[in-house]
């Protein structure tokens, strides 16, 4: 009989991180295994439009439908060869308030499933920390990608550290090719070049590394920030680009068209690693200082970006003054004067950078699948799970 791991998650060719995040988690897993494990996804669409995806989607549940859930539920008991469920955790993706559908889901499964909460916020409402609860006591095991995380739900959520497991967002491979030959591919070659990349919108702040620009630009004429990404499907649809217009804006009120590009476009990752190794200076402003995890924020890091961030939970455990710059005031005026000592010390940026290369090592795709890939195993063996293959040093 066939053992067969069914993913719940977003999944491309929707356009956001957590479709992103699956696809190429199910990628390293499958090369982890050898083909051992069938993997499939269920993905989460309201729509249910099935002309949309490829294998290994093969299920669609409208997780905004309490009939949908609980009918993939029964979908999912039905078929025998079905093991496990790994299910990926926003409290956007799901219906009801707080998300509070995908437990209707959970408690018609009869098969064991695994979640991983890809946000844990501090300080929960009466609401957050009984459906949160109630999720963590049905499933076989919880995920979280961050430290912080695995505290915040030990400590003010109540779950048992034995239930907790922290494997970390992966991260891709550096592109191989030479730095100043992809410059004068994507027309920088005599620039020095700051880069943001991800779905626009207004909580990623841009407009604070475009007002930073003012300053950095009178300093190095000759520095470009490059802001990578199409505007956020669920924005687009709410709003059209006004986000995007408004941004142009500024650039155009300040002068800073030879300064700024907006580059509207959803990139696949050799192109986005090649944006992040010709980057000098990577950028992070989005505003949620509660952000458990960014995927964007690890790819640049693992490429070997000097990061300049906001202040947010992942910051606070992967940055320091080796690797980074956490912004205190969160002013652009910070920023820029932060950027401008960054581009004037080459030493300092190949610091930093082989600091970042360094303190990411354990984060690539291949070593995520493999640790995912003995999690799967032991549960499906019915052996304990041993945490400390999956964490090693890290304590609750």
């Amino acid at each position: 009989m066939e053992k067969k791991i069914i993913f719940v998650s977003t999944f491309p060719p929707k356009k956001c991180g957590i479709a992103s995040f699956t696809r190429d988690l199910i990628n390293a897993v499958n090369n982890a295994t050898s083909g051992e494990l069938i993997i499939e996804t269920y993905a989460l669409d309201k729509e249910k439009n099935s002309a949309l995806y490829k294998y290994p989607v093969t299920g669609i549940m409208n997780s905004y439908n309490l009939d949908s859930c609980i009918e993939t539920a029964e979908k999912i008991n039905n078929d025998n060869d079905i093991k496990l469920i790994c299910i990926e955790h926003e409290f956007g993706l799901y219906g009801g308030e707080l998300g509070e559908y995908l437990l209707g889901f959970l408690s018609m499964l009869e098969k064991p499933f695994i979640i991983r909460f890809h946000t844990m916020l501090s300080h929960p409402s009466a609401k957050m920390l009984n459906l949160v609860r109630a999720i963590a006591l049905l499933a076989s095991e919880i995920i979280v990608m961050t430290k912080h995380s695995a505290h915040v739900i030990k400590e003010e959520y109540g779950v048992s550290a034995d239930k907790i497991i922290i494997i970390p967002h992966g991260t891709h491979a550096i592109s191989a090719a030479d730095k100043h030959e992809l410059k004068i591919k994507y027309n920088l070659s005599n620039n020095h070049v700051l880069t943001t990349f991800g779905l626009l919108s207004p909580n990623k702040g841009i407009e604070k590394g475009i007002l930073a620009m003012k300053e950095i630009s009178i300093a190095f004429p000759e520095a470009v920030y490059v802001v990578v990404g199409q505007t956020h499907p669920n924005l687009l649809e709410q709003e059209g680009e006004k986000y995007r217009d408004y941004l142009q804006q500024l650039i155009d009120d300040f002068g800073l068209q030879e300064n700024v590009r907006l580059i509207n476009e959803y990139v696949p990752t050799k192109k986005l690693m090649e944006y992040l190794a010709l980057t000098d200076i990577y950028l992070f402003t989005s505003k949620d200082p509660e952000q458990a995890v960014s995927g964007t924020f690890l790819y640049a890091m693992s490429a070997g970006c000097p990061i300049i961030s906001n202040s947010f939970v992942l910051a606070k455990e992967m940055l320091d003054k080796d690797t980074g710059v956490i912004l205190t005031s969160g002013s652009e005026s910070e920023l820029a004067a932060h950027a401008i000592r960054i581009l004037q010390d080459p030493q300092l940026r190949n610091q930093m950078s082989n600091n970042a290369l360094l303190k990411t090592r354990s984060t690539s795709w291949k070593k995520v699948g493999e640790n995912h890939a003995t999690l799967f195993s032991e549960i499906l063996d019915s052996n304990s799970i041993k945490h400390e293959l999956i964490s090693p040093g890290i304590q609750l």
